[in-house]
């Protein structure tokens, strides 16, 4: 989706503890609470002074500045459209690959040094729930181009049980969210800056980990 710069360089100070600036990517189940997440986190930063970029899924690189607006077919109903056929998915992931590394270059490698750029679901949720996508093409080749984008410095999965994740949204049959659990399992043991935070917990205790990880990138 558009990305959205939320704040400007507000001094010096906050450079002493958050020295390295990030590439930060927020997964998670629905029901996982990665919107509320996001924003506690934001807050936290900016509060310290430190630049911060969002964005969602994909980024539109000629979008106007502050653009948020968000594909249905990946939030409301996720799984009722019916998918590509597999040229379709194939020229989609190239259309995927030509946003991320032209949204990369022209502004988020940028933004990144100077702050933290946190993005809510990115390419490679294409491999742990390719229906939402709508991607009817071989796996094995999303696969392939997921490893030719530009990688998170850190790659957080928001999880918890599905009996929680579905008192907290009732979008995705328990099935579904299973094997999706499972399967974001696997992406973050396939990445070596992966890691799982319990999303069970209290939003507080959630956020305050990850300020903890994302201080010591």
């Amino acid at each position: 989706m558009g990305i959205c710069r939320r704040s400007d360089i507000n001094g010096w100070n906050a450079y002493s503890v958050y020295q390295n600036m990030s590439f930060i990517v927020m997964v998670g189940c629905d029901g996982s609470g990665k919107s509320s997440v996001i924003n506690e986190l934001i807050e936290s930063l900016e509060s310290d002074g430190v630049p911060v970029t969002t964005g969602h899924w994909c980024p539109k690189p000629f979008s106007k500045k502050g653009s948020r607006s968000v594909d249905q077919s990946t939030v409301e109903n996720p799984h009722d459209q019916i998918p590509r056929s597999a040229v379709g998915s194939i020229f989609k992931l190239i259309w995927i690959g030509v946003n991320w590394w032209l949204a990369w270059w022209l502004s988020l490698v940028r933004d990144a040094r100077m702050g933290h750029v946190i993005f809510d679901r990115y390419y490679g949720d294409l491999l742990v729930d390719p229906r939402r996508y709508r991607y009817g093409g071989p796996m094995c080749l999303a696969r392939l181009w997921v490893r030719l984008l530009p990688q998170p410095d850190i790659l957080i999965f928001l999880d918890a049980p599905e009996e929680i994740l579905l008192k907290r949204k009732q979008e995705v049959p328990f099935e579904a969210l299973t094997q999706s659990r499972a399967r974001y399992h696997k992406l973050i043991e396939s990445n070596k800056n992966g890691v799982v935070v319990d999303a069970s917990l209290v939003l507080e205790k959630v956020v305050g980990t990850i300020v903890g990880l994302v201080a010591e990138i």
